[in-house]
């Protein structure tokens, strides 16, 4: 129907950068991502950046709106141009001809065009290949920047056990904890906060950090025990309590597939190096599951860091023997509802058992720990 569709995509994907720019002026490159607020959704500029457009690392023009209700990836960048402008496919396209000048191009422009779209696919492919392994060596470095502290001492240890006692997970409770998987950092550079600037190559240039604050280093493994991404939670200095930023928690590397072994179980060995078969209890957050760590000592725990990171955990291990998900009750968010049903999808293709528990009290079993402690 549209001769031209893919040589127009392929040309956009080319220019993501400039497209983002033009229909998303107010937003900013974050980690390979264009991250706006929704300028279709009224009110929308009042919080957090929701909307966000891959432009590095992956397949560039592919969005998503994660607080508006976009089921996944609303599509490629034909897609977000058609979403932005209020039109169909016909619209978005008619669009791209002008923005891309095609109209006033020749035929060997358009050729040039076309075979300059295909090297710069193959040389996309090649260096996501390269950036992946490289983000994995960063978040390994990132997890071991800072010594394994297993016992109590130092300051950064004791801090980090206040936290996790005001959260209702104290360490030394826990049966069976993965002490592999945490370490304690008495000063971390929120990297959020980081000023960079823009070289006429196009490079990004870190111009200042960003703020530092104890914090918790995570090791977030694949099924082979490799440790692919760092969860950071940044501490108040003082409190036992989150760094007052925001999101005090952040996540480096890649994420995907990989999880945060709390408690090893009856095994008492790492999920990566264990097939005897026990109950897996996972959720998103480490607090969220921690109090469940405690109460629950024959299954193993894990946190997935988030919902999409549930979908692709590796509870297809001999050492899981049935799957019990420790859900948010997410009262009211349409969308987290929608990705915790496409993560239960996933989950149950392993082909194990699957149970769903929920707290009765507030959003998850840490809130439920809240209200016992009050009575």
């Amino acid at each position: 129907m549209h001769g031209d569709l893919k040589e127009i995509r392929a040309a956009l994907n080319l220019r993501v950068l400039d497209v983002c720019e033009r229909l998303l002026p107010h937003g900013r490159l974050i980690a390979g991502q264009w991250e706006s607020c929704n300028p279709r959704v009224a009110g929308d500029d009042r919080k957090l950046p929701a909307l966000k457009v891959r432009v590095h690392g992956g397949e560039p023009g592919a969005w998503q709106d994660w607080r508006n209700g976009r089921d996944g990836y609303a599509g490629d960048i034909i897609g977000l141009v058609g979403y932005l402008n209020g039109t169909d496919t016909k619209g978005a396209l008619a669009w791209a001809r002008d923005f891309l000048g095609l109209r006033s191009m020749s035929r060997e422009e358009r050729q040039a065009m076309r075979f300059a779209a295909e090297a710069q696919a193959k040389k996309r492919e090649q260096k996501a290949a390269q950036d992946r392994l490289k983000k994995r060596r960063r978040a390994r470095e990132l997890f071991s920047s800072i010594p394994l502290q297993a016992g109590p001492s130092g300051a950064a240890y004791r801090h980090a056990v206040a936290y996790f006692e005001a959260r209702h997970m104290p360490l030394h409770q826990v049966p069976a904890l993965n002490k592999e998987n945490f370490c304690f950092s008495a000063a971390t550079e929120w990297w959020r906060g980081a000023t960079y600037r823009t070289e006429p190559d196009g490079r990004r240039m870190k111009t200042a950090p960003g703020p530092s604050f104890p914090a918790v280093h995570s090791a977030m493994r694949q099924w082979n025990g490799e440790i692919s991404a760092c969860h950071v939670t940044f501490l108040d200095p003082v409190e036992a309590a989150k760094a007052p930023v925001q999101p005090a928690k952040l996540m480096f590397g890649e994420a995907q597939g990989a999880v945060i072994e709390l408690a090893m179980g009856p095994a008492q060995a790492p999920f990566w190096d264990c097939e005897a078969p026990h109950p897996l209890i996972i959720g998103e957050g480490i607090e969220s599951v921690g109090p469940l760590a405690i109460a629950v000592p024959e299954a193993r725990v894990w946190a997935a860091g988030s919902l999409s990171g549930m979908r692709h955990a590796p509870v297809h291990l001999p050492c899981i023997s049935e799957v019990f998900v420790a859900r948010d009750n997410n009262t009211g968010n349409a969308q987290a509802q929608k990705q915790l049903d496409a993560a239960l999808v996933a989950l149950e293709a392993a082909g194990k058992p699957l149970n769903v528990m929920a707290s009765h009290v507030g959003d998850d079993f840490n809130d439920l720990a809240d209200d016992d402690e009050g009575e």
